[in-house]
């Protein structure tokens, strides 16, 4: 399991380096790092959207209330990812480890579009729960 995330975080890893080459941006290594916190934070949401709605029979009470708790994921996930990935080096770790496998792999580009797609499903998974269960 762990062997697919980090194949996971290298993909995205791998895009902002090479784009980084030829263009002048944002450090690849937070850009990476934020992007795959984000994606693991919409997960939680998700489920925790799923508990409390097919579980708890409730929601949160006010909008207020759930952009905090959201916020407070975000952040969360952002410090979790940071200290693991970033002071601890690990993002380069796993970028050594897969350099060598994929530089010359045709289905680059295939392997990044279903990373981002595992990233953003939780995203559209709850707008559709949003759609199908409205709030009433």
């Amino acid at each position: 399991m762990l062997k697919h995330i980090d194949y996971l975080y290298f993909n995205i890893y791998s895009y902002f380096y090479r784009s980084s080459q030829y263009r002048q941006v944002f450090n690849p290594r937070l850009q990476a790092m934020y992007l795959f916190s984000l994606g693991l934070g919409g997960w939680l949401l998700f489920f925790e959207s799923m508990y409390l709605h097919f579980w708890r029979h409730s929601r949160f009470e006010s909008k207020m209330q759930s952009s905090i708790f959201a916020g407070m994921i975000y952040m969360l996930t952002a410090a979790f990812f940071n200290y693991v990935f970033i002071i601890r080096d690990r993002d380069q770790k796993i970028f050594g480890k897969y350099e060598t496998l994929v530089d010359g792999h045709k289905r680059r580009k295939l392997h990044l579009v279903l990373s981002l797609s595992v990233l953003l499903l939780p995203y559209a998974l709850m707008t559709v729960l949003a759609v199908m269960f409205p709030r009433h």
